[in-house]
């Protein structure tokens, strides 16, 4: 059976930490904007992700992009500051990935 992204919010936050620990994402061009415009660095995000205090469905004004479902992850950035980053989680043929799409 092929694997399916995730549709809770647990399973979405073990499988966005996962990937991302194991270097399995893509950093969306909107993510690098959005980064640099609030002074948000990618480790910034991925200590927010590792350390997320919640995560919730994010309903995007597009469809995801890989196909996946899209979440709202939220924790503290390296200085402590609740950071939210939206992420999708896909399945490709690679197997489980995120997609960093944005910084809120």
């Amino acid at each position: 059976m092929k694997d399916a992204p995730p549709v809770d919010a647990a399973t979405a936050l073990a499988w966005i930490q996962e990937a991302t620990l194991n270097g399995r994402y893509v950093v969306d061009g909107h993510f690098l904007m959005r980064s640099r415009q609030r002074r948000i660095s990618l480790q910034d995000a991925k200590h927010a992700i590792f350390h997320a205090t919640k995560c919730a469905e994010y309903h995007a004004q597009q469809p995801p992009l890989a196909g996946g479902t899209s979440w709202r992850v939220t924790g503290p950035d390296l200085d402590g500051q609740a950071t939210s980053i939206g992420i999708e989680a896909f399945v490709d043929h690679l197997g489980r990935r995120t997609l960093l799409i944005t910084v809120f």
